[in-house]
């Protein structure tokens, strides 16, 4: 299936262009089943929501840890999520060293959760092993939208992404 907005040819099944994120239109011309308003609370995150309100936690879940990290997801610019460097000890805002990041093939800059227009987008930032987003690979550099529920993977470490309410 060819996408409308950059062109680029994407595979017959893929519902999302796997290079600019455009959502693919139906080329059999199905109609949106129309939703009443009153069924959504404004400014309320629900699962899937890419938006968030003025006190909004980014809340990541790493897989098989009891432990979460959590950020002020108004704060947020830019957070870069990789490990430590061993040499120099440098490391990013999101450090999942402890994680056994180094042995499931995180990069020290593996991607990065940027903030714009009032929606978070990861970024994968030219890694080793790649970033997937909900299970597609994402071309490094070029970011896609987060929502409320998404899985990340960066190597073979899976991280969960949820908004809550601060």
């Amino acid at each position: 299936m060819k996408c409308p907005q950059c062109g680029k040819d994407n595979g017959a099944d893929v519902q999302i262009c796997v290079y600019c994120g455009n959502l693919l239109v139906d080329p059999n011309g199905a109609s949106t089943r129309t939703l009443d308003d009153a069924d959504f609370e404004e400014g309320v995150p629900k699962w899937g929501s890419a938006r968030f309100n003025a006190r909004t936690n980014l809340i990541l879940g790493i897989e098989g840890e009891p432990r979460t990290l959590i950020y002020d997801a108004t704060d947020i610019e830019e957070l870069v999520i990789g490990r430590a460097d061993p040499k120099t000890g440098d490391a990013p805002e999101v450090n999942l060293s402890e994680f056994a990041a180094l042995d499931k093939g995180v990069s020290r800059r593996h991607a990065a959760i940027v903030r714009r227009d009032g929606s978070l987008y990861l970024m994968d930032m030219s890694s080793a092993n790649g970033t997937y987003l909900n299970g597609q690979r994402l071309v490094p550099q070029q970011p896609r939208v987060l929502r409320d529920g998404d899985d990340i993977r960066l190597g073979h470490l899976t991280v969960r992404i949820t908004f809550e309410k601060a």
